[in-house]
């Protein structure tokens, strides 16, 4: 009898998981940022890529793989989210480490300036609302949230519950697959029409907020650890962008100015684009969608000359002529990078 109800208890557990897993799936909020880390997180394991490109809106629009796919036959896929806070990349990272191995991975730091303990609730979810259920992600959510939303990171659907007014069809057969086409990239097309206020040439140097420079840590400590090469960027943008925010640094130049320190300390290249502005020809006028991000242009600019830096200084097999990679040919045909040069 007593292991009859233990075998009823856990057959039991097993189907309230699967009905809790499938109603989580339907009532979360169908976002770019879910389909996009679906697809690369999860669809599409078989071949691991050269480059993953990790942190927040800025390298969400930032940096193209289909691009540095056309250009170099690079393979890379964009993990970025909107509002990505660094201690959430962390784990990201972790998350794309189970399938891909040792991959260079490219970090955008625009979200070491982040001065609260953890991110605004509605960023963060971009990111943890869809790692599938592991150790990693329960490290992330105790780590990266505060204590009274554990249990709804952990089971959305307790978050989400409302939605059920507003359910459609999408939320029942939701097609990820468009985010495959763009590899995770997604940038604007507006001109922004303003110079840059900011002095990005300062000198000096300010320390970072304590939980960022803790998490700056853990990535390089986790490159070690795990032996993959790690590359840090900061995408252009205007500094003055963030002075209005009372939890944000207030020198971002000086802020990354230690970085450059941190980075050399650690062997590890730090290219900070909004230093190299006339160098690649960037307009900020017509390159930036507004103040804080790159447009179409703008990206394609930056991301081309990133592949240079990538096949300058890193052993990178060109994958164009490859059978194995003609997909990768079709994709760059559906990107928005093949759209916009064609018009």
């Amino acid at each position: 009898m007593l292991r009859k109800g233990i075998i009823k208890g856990f057959i039991f557990l097993i189907l309230l998981l699967i009905v809790v897993s499938t109603l989580n799936s339907i009532f979360i909020i169908k976002t770019g940022h879910r389909s996009k880390l679906i697809e690369g997180l999860y669809k599409h394991t078989g071949n691991a890529y050269d480059v993953v490109l990790m942190g927040s809106s800025h390298m969400n629009g930032g940096i193209d793989p289909n691009v540095l796919w056309h250009q170099e036959g690079i393979t890379s896929f964009n993990y970025a989210t909107g509002g990505q806070p660094i201690d959430v990349t962390y784990y990201l990272i972790k998350e794309v480490l189970k399938n891909h191995n040792k991959p260079i991975v490219v970090v955008d730091l625009y979200y070491l300036g982040l001065r609260d303990e953890y991110g605004d609730e509605g960023y963060v979810r971009n990111a943890l609302d869809n790692l599938r259920l592991s150790k990693n992600k329960l490290d992330a959510v105790i780590n990266c949230t505060p204590r009274r939303d554990w249990e709804s990171y952990l089971i959305p659907i307790i978050k989400y519950h409302d939605r059920w007014k507003e359910l459609t069809v999408r939320d029942f057969l939701y097609d990820t697959s468009e985010s495959y086409f763009a590899k995770g990239f997604d940038a604007g097309t507006d001109k922004y029409g303003k110079n840059i206020i900011s002095e990005v040439s300062t000198t000096g140097t300010i320390d970072l907020p304590p939980k960022t420079e803790e998490y700056l840590t853990k990535i390089i400590d986790l490159s070690r650890e795990i032996g993959f090469k790690l590359i840090f960027i900061n995408i252009p943008y205007d500094y003055n962008s963030t002075s209005g925010s009372t939890n944000w640094v207030k020198e971002p130049a000086k802020m990354f100015n230690r970085v450059a320190e941190i980075a050399e300390d650690n062997d590890i290249p730090f290219i900070n684009y909004n230093d190299k502005l006339d160098e690649i020809g960037f307009d900020f006028k017509s390159d930036m969608n507004n103040s804080s991000h790159l447009n179409i242009w703008g990206a394609n600019k930056i991301t081309v000359k990133f592949g240079e830096f990538l096949k300058e200084n890193y052993d990178l097999i060109d994958h164009r002529s490859d059978e194995k990679y003609a997909q990768w040919n079709i994709d760059y045909r559906h990107s928005q990078a093949a759209s916009i040069s064609d018009k």
